[in-house]
């Protein structure tokens, strides 16, 4: 992937970190008692920013990350939240329409979307998960996504497990 792709899917990624932590306002918390799986070989753990862990693919560069936000924005409604967290990507199209999910025991949603940033392609697959206390996203955005890479984020969602204390 050339350099400035690499910078597009990096500049996106931490934008995307920050969505749920900043868009809401004042952030009350994270949670501190979560746990996903690791998506495993050929993934390296990243600085995660805002987010509370991020991952990158070295086969791909795309990046996975999970982010948390504990108080009052929580009682958004789940489309209203990815709609927020959407609108980072202008001028984006609907590749997968948003379906709902239980993961982790909790209600969830997860759509995939295409945008552009500086002229690159970046696709995103997202999914947002509401405990009694908290609201968890978990991003993954590339350039393109390998099947390792939606393998990953899938595995992810498999072994999302959050307590409702934030």
């Amino acid at each position: 992937m050339p350099k400035a792709g690499v910078f597009v899917v990096i500049a996106m990624a931490v934008l995307l970190t920050s969505c749920l932590s900043t868009l809401f306002g004042t952030k009350d918390s994270k949670s501190r008692d979560f746990d996903i799986s690791e998506p495993g070989e050929g993934w390296e753990i990243i600085d995660p920013g805002e987010a509370d862990n991020a991952y990158r693919n070295n086969l791909d560069q795309a990046i996975l990350n999970i982010s948390s936000a504990c108080g009052e924005g929580r009682f958004q409604t789940l489309e209203k939240l990815a709609s927020v967290i959407l609108k980072q990507l202008p001028s984006h199209e609907v590749l997968e329409p948003a379906r709902t999910a239980t993961i982790g025991g909790y209600p969830g949603l997860i759509t995939e979307v295409r945008g552009t940033i500086d002229g690159q392609p970046l696709f995103v697959r997202l999914a947002v998960v509401r405990t009694s206390s908290c609201l968890f996203d978990i991003i993954l955005a590339g350039n393109k996504l390998t099947p390792s890479s939606r393998l990953a984020f899938d595995k992810a969602l498999k072994g999302f497990r959050a307590s409702s204390q934030p």
